[in-house]
């Protein structure tokens, strides 16, 4: 592969509410490499949700161009589209949302094993074990409800299902922001132990500047659908020039060191 994992270039989306026309996207154009870590930082309503989805290819834009892993995201369709999707995966701010709450962990995990033909089903026994190992969950695990288990635990299941189908990108739309700041720090932790074995690269979407800066190595931040400013995290965060870059440092109680150096 040449270039970036994924570029994205003049991507817009716009709605009608109350009348009027609302850029939820506006020309936004940003690039990740492979093995990389950019943060979407904004304050609710900046647009950072639309863009994961609309990189998701969850909902289609109103312009703008996508690449991915050398393709044109968004020219492909049916079967070329599902077999790319394997590839970018989403782990989601509330697992209780996403996943069926009375499904197995088994289930859970079984699904995308299942769906994109990635083992036979007397191998996916042994395949969910391992996914459950490699995201710090005893085995036994597997004959729970997902709606027995604890917040931490069902993020670690997310990250599992997400990590199923070898991808080279996961976004993440808020999926710390729930969890209480202990498990936070662990979640975090795993997902850098995952990026430095496997190489993923990450579209990490935050609102918490002291998230951000723990793990990306770069940040857009976004201000009414536009990015107002980007570049290494740490000296973003550091010395903010936007007004709305500003805000959020200003907001943020207390920013903690850096738990990696960005490249």
């Amino acid at each position: 592969m040449n270039g970036p994992l994924l570029a994205v270039s003049g991507l817009s989306k716009h709605y009608r509410r109350a009348g009027k026309m609302v850029a939820a996207a506006d020309d936004v154009a940003f690039d990740i490499q492979p093995g990389q870590t950019l943060a979407l930082a904004g304050p609710s309503g900046s647009g950072k949700s639309t863009i994961a989805r609309l990189v998701l290819r969850l909902i289609e834009p109103d312009a703008g161009n996508i690449r991915f892993e050398d393709a044109d995201f968004l020219a492909l369709g049916g079967a070329a589209l599902r077999a790319r999707r394997a590839r970018l995966q989403m782990v989601f701010q509330d697992p209780l949302a996403a996943f069926n709450p009375r499904a197995t962990v088994a289930r859970v995990l079984d699904d995308p094993l299942r769906i994109h033909g990635i083992a036979e089903r007397s191998e996916r026994p042994r395949r969910i074990a391992a996914l459950l190992e490699r995201v710090g969950l005893p085995t036994e695990l597997a004959q729970r409800a997902i709606h027995e288990i604890s917040g931490g635990q069902r993020q670690r299941v997310a990250i599992a299902r997400a990590i199923a189908t070898k991808p080279s990108l996961i976004v993440l739309d808020e999926a710390v922001s729930a969890l209480d700041v202990s498990v936070r720090g662990k979640i975090l932790e795993l997902l850098l132990d995952l990026q430095r074995e496997e190489g993923i690269a990450y579209l990490f979407i935050s609102h918490d500047l002291g998230v951000v800066r723990a793990i990306a190595h770069r940040v857009a931040i976004l201000d009414g659908g536009r990015i107002a400013e980007s570049g290494d995290a740490r000296a973003v965060i550091d010395v903010p020039r936007s007004a709305i870059g500003k805000a959020l440092v200003a907001a943020a109680p207390k920013l903690p060191a850096p738990a990696r150096t960005a490249s």
